[in-house]
């Protein structure tokens, strides 16, 4: 990747960056001015927890992705950005102008993806168990 083309997405992925760090404060403080009254209704008073969990766990959301962003910042740093982590292949080009914090090519990305399906839901692979 070229020097402009690593400027270039440094500069999105830091806009990026202070976005998503702006609307998480906004998201969190949302989140704290929700605040039970208690007494009125319980249909009310479910609403508003679900309101409140609502809006943290997109703070929580907004948060990993920070995350994914400030390491795609310094994968640009070391020069390692815009290949794939998992195999190394080069990330396509149209995935980082709509990813730019994509860490792997779309092959690999799916299959983290199944991965992480099947961790979280406790599948098993069956094609594993018929051989």
């Amino acid at each position: 990747m070229r020097k402009r083309e690593r400027e270039r997405f440094l500069k999105l992925l830091e806009t990026r960056r202070q976005t998503l760090l702006a609307r998480s404060a906004r998201t969190a403080e949302e989140g704290r001015e929700v605040v039970p009254e208690g007494g009125e209704d319980y249909v009310d008073d479910a609403v508003t927890h679900y309101t409140r969990e609502f809006l943290l766990s997109l703070s929580d959301l907004e948060r990993r992705q920070v995350l994914q962003v400030e390491e795609a910042i310094v994968r640009v740093k070391e020069g390692t950005f815009g290949e794939c982590m998992s195999c190394g292949d080069e990330i396509e080009p149209r995935r980082l102008e709509a990813v730019p914090w994509a860490r792997y090519c779309v092959s690999c990305q799916e299959i983290a993806e199944k991965e992480e399906l099947a961790e979280r839901y406790h599948v098993r692979d069956i094609s594993e168990e018929e051989e």
